[in-house]
């Protein structure tokens, strides 16, 4: 009942792509060049540039594409109102993106391919962007036998056998590129009707920040995967920091998603400041895995410490005033009507809000016991986590949350979910260990 609930919830949200468009066409467009201050070089290198991105012909480029492409290692994109329909790849150079604005400077793409995400990229600065993961439900592309043998040629430790059971991500991370070097996003909107917002494959050395951006999950995947490189050549420390941050999952059970591959090689930190998580937890197993070894609190656990007043009493700390919900199912049908007048409202800025509460709703549990025993659900069979982990051994690790090569840093604080604060509370006791902080090293 409820995975035929899920599917209808996820047919009734695909109309949001043509509230974009409503809005796009509703603004007027800017054609006074943007002033931004652009510094010089240093003695000796080339002096970057700064080209300008307008569809309507007044800037240096028409499409970001163009623009990366003409653009050298360094330079800077100012992306002018408008929906670029752009499989944009930035590769073996950093090129800035700056929009104008995420309300008006879209990039799009249907990422039925898990090679054609809107934006590929290795480093650089992404600022005032929507960046959308669209989904046609046409499926992978059919590929010739020459063009398949093309792709597995330039993969490694990869195939296409594997990659076309994938979508596409909104945005993919994960380049040799980054290592040593750093991206960024900020005041960015990333939204994926398929997979994860974002797929990130860390490198040695470098970091990757999420800073005042809104990662929306319409699909099957989280707002986050994460996971470190296969090659000791580019292994070593990485980071990723995510600062005020909204992250939604409408359908998705998990949020996030981390992956250790090369544990002996590499070192994830993790730092988490003021970011608001409003996730779902579903009744049925259907939607976990095995797999999962994460060894933080399952949500049936959090709601009973919850319910019993006693959340905190090992250091736990949630900015949610309520960290988990249930939703009845009347509720489940006003949510669903709710989400389809507000797109047929063609308010893209209002369907973009949040519409779950800040927190984990639980969704399909029976509030009594007065019903029939043929509706009532089975017992769970697999512990219920919104954060998925998963270990090269498939066993639980020594970092955080059981991830094997993971740290969480003393920087955390004020994050919806309690894995993602290492701070207690200030009415606890000084000495109160927290659960979810770890410190050891990694190495070969």
């Amino acid at each position: 009942m409820f995975y035929i609930m899920k599917k209808q919830m996820r047919r009734r949200w695909m109309p949001l792509v043509l509230a974009f468009a409503i809005l796009a066409a509703a603004q007027p467009h800017m054609t006074a060049k943007a002033e931004l201050p652009v510094q010089s070089a240093p003695e000796g290198v080339t002096e970057r540039r700064q080209y300008i991105i307008a569809q309507d012909g007044t800037g240096d480029f028409r499409t970001i594409q163009e623009g990366v492409d003409n653009a050298a290692d360094g330079d800077t994109l100012i992306v002018y109102p408008g929906i670029y329909t752009e499989a944009v790849q930035v590769m073996g150079k950093e090129v800035h993106i700056i929009g104008l604005s995420k309300d008006l400077c879209i990039i799009q793409y249907d990422a039925a391919s898990y090679r054609k995400s809107p934006l590929t990229v290795g480093a650089g600065r992404i600022a005032n962007l929507t960046i959308h993961g669209m989904n046609s439900g046409i499926g992978q592309p059919v590929l010739t036998e020459e063009e398949i043998a093309a792709i597995n040629a330039e993969l490694v430790g990869d195939s296409w056998e594997r990659q076309k059971n994938y979508r596409g991500y909104a945005v993919h991370v994960d380049q040799n590129f980054l290592y040593g070097r750093s991206v960024t996003f900020e005041n960015c909107r990333v939204i994926s009707e398929n997979n994860h917002c974002a797929g990130i494959g860390t490198r040695g050395e470098s970091t990757v920040l999420f800073e005042n951006c809104e990662l929306v999950s319409l699909g099957g995947g989280s707002c986050i995967f994460l996971h470190d490189p296969t090659s000791i050549e580019v292994s070593g420390k990485a980071s990723l920091v995510m600062r005020g941050c909204q992250l939604t999952s409408y359908l998705c059970p998990y949020v996030m998603t981390f992956q250790s591959l090369l544990p002996e090689y590499n070192q994830l930190e993790l730092t988490f400041q003021n970011t608001r998580v409003s996730a779902v937890e579903f009744a049925d197993d259907g939607s976990y895995v095995a797999l999962d070894v994460n060894t933080s609190l399952d949500v049936e656990t959090l709601s009973m410490l919850e319910e019993a007043g006693a959340l905190y009493a090992a250091g736990l700390s949630s900015s949610a005033p309520k960290l988990v919900h249930k939703m009845t199912n009347e509720e489940i049908s006003v949510y669903m009507e709710a989400m389809e007048k507000t797109v047929q409202a063609g308010s893209v800025s209002q369907a973009l809000m949040p519409q779950l509460a800040e927190g984990i709703t639980r969704i399909g549990y029976h509030e009594t016991a007065e019903t029939d025993d043929s509706s009532v659900l089975a017992p769970s069979l697999l512990k219920h986590h919104v954060i998925a982990i998963y270990n090269r051994s498939n066993l639980p690790g020594i970092g955080w949350c059981g991830l094997d090569n993971a740290v969480l840093t003393a920087g955390s604080f004020g994050n919806t979910l309690v894995e993602m604060n290492t701070v207690t509370i200030p009415s606890m006791t000084d000495g109160v260990s927290t659960w979810y902080s770890s410190s050891f090293s990694v190495g070969p």
